[in-house]
């Protein structure tokens, strides 16, 4: 049987190998969950990037069609005043037509 001193040297011996090991097991433990953390994070920038990343083509192509769109009204425009100048032109001469005829 083993005395109260074996079992105390028992004792301080287990406790030393505890507070030897512990903290590399805890240190252990954090950097495993450190790097699953960081992991997850990477992923989720990874999947938010590529989220965004659709955004931002969508509104380039919304924004090319207004592009376009803004063109051919500006040509419509530009066209319809010249047109509104040739009938005004064409309406004097047709007055001044009508004057020398009348």
């Amino acid at each position: 049987m083993l005395g109260q001193d074996d079992i105390k040297l028992l004792k301080g011996m287990m406790e030393s190998v505890i507070d030897e090991r512990m903290p590399k097991v805890i240190e252990s433990v954090i950097d495993e969950r450190l790097s699953k953390t960081e992991n997850f994070m990477l992923d989720e920038i990874g999947r938010t990037q590529v989220y965004l990343e659709n955004k931002i083509n969508k509104v380039q192509k919304n924004l090319e069609e207004l592009n376009q769109y803004y063109r051919i009204t500006k040509l419509e425009n530009d066209n319809t005043a010249l047109l509104l100048k040739m009938i005004d032109e064409l309406s004097k001469r047709v007055e001044e037509l009508e004057k020398k005829t009348a």
